[in-house]
Formats: structure tokens, C-alpha cells, sequence
């Protein structure tokens, strides 16, 4: 019985080992990043904007890495057509806790307020002069904001390695 109970033991690290052979794991691969300053412009004063996205070909997402106008670390699934890479991200109801507290306590909304109503967000990015539009939306399609960037390709040997 002690030779049976430790190959079962043993059989999850086993399987997982041989799934590992057959199907190993990659990084995730970016091919493009997007280094994006310009405009924030609602009812308020416009306010400057930064957006930095890696783009994933393989599958079709863009991570928003670095950004004041977005939440960091939210993935979007973007069509790639010969004009644009377009986009769209649904926004939690305003004053979620959890993962999105930081950025609705951030100074979008403080200098934007009536993004409050924020629900949905388009983004396009034209592939031939690097202009970033965008419109933020409200749960009745209402445009609330307007994005107007303008982006910077970036290879991965342009990214700055990481500081740790």
C-alpha cells in the first residue's frame, strides 16, 4: 500500500511535468508598444493625457501599462485592420472598491467629475500616422470625453528593462 500512495502522491507533479513537455510555456510576447501623450477634453478644461499599450499579435490584446486616463494592467482585446488597431473597454460603475479604487480616487475624475458616469471607452489608433481618438461614453452612448493623442512605436530594445 506504501508503494501505491506514493505514486498517487506523486502523479499531479508527474502530469504536470509531462503537459510541460508537450505544451511549454512562453512569455507573453509583445510586438508592439505604444508611448501616447495629448488630450483629455470634457465639460472641464482640458487636461493632458498619457497612455503607454503593449500590443500582443498572437492573440489580440493590448495591456495598458502606463496611463492616467486608464486603469493600469486592464487588457483589451483590439481589432487590427490595415488602418487601425481599435478597441474598447466596459468601465465598473463608479466608486467600485478593489482593483479599480486607485484609479477612480485618481485626478481624472477629479478634474473631469462628470466622468463619474463613465461606461464605456473606444480607442483607435491609426497605423499610419500614430493618431490615438478616443470617446468615453455613458450608459445612455453620450460622449463624456474625448481622447486626441499622438504615438510613439516602441520596439521591445526601446523599452527600458526593469528596475528589479
Amino acid at each position: 500500500m506504501n508503494g501505491l500512495a506514493r505514486v498517487l502522491r506523486d502523479l499531479p507533479t508527474a502530469l504536470a511535468a509531462a503537459l510541460l513537455l508537450v505544451n511549454p510555456a512562453f512569455a507573453d510576447q509583445f510586438h508592439l508598444y505604444l508611448k501616447c501623450t495629448g488630450t483629455l477634453s470634457s465639460s472641464a478644461k482640458p487636461t493632458p493625457a498619457q497612455l503607454e499599450l503593449a500590443m500582443r499579435d498572437n492573440n489580440l490584446t493590448a495591456l495598458i501599462q502606463k496611463s492616467d486616463v486608464l486603469p493600469v494592467g486592464e487588457r483589451l482585446k483590439y481589432v487590427a485592420t490595415a488602418q487601425a488597431y481599435t478597441m474598447q473597454m466596459r468601465t465598473p460603475v463608479y466608486g467600485t472598491r478593489g482593483v479599480y479604487y486607485n484609479w477612480f480616487s485618481g485626478p481624472i475624475f477629479v478634474w473631469h467629475p462628470d466622468l463619474r458616469n463613465l461606461s464605456l471607452t473606444r480607442i483607435s489608433v491609426d497605423r499610419q500616422t500614430a493618431a490615438l481618438e478616443g470617446e468615453m461614453l455613458n450608459i445612455a452612448g453620450q460622449v463624456l470625453g474625448r481622447l486626441k493623442m499622438t504615438c510613439t512605436p516602441q520596439s521591445m530594445e526601446d523599452v527600458p528593462a526593469p528596475k528589479f
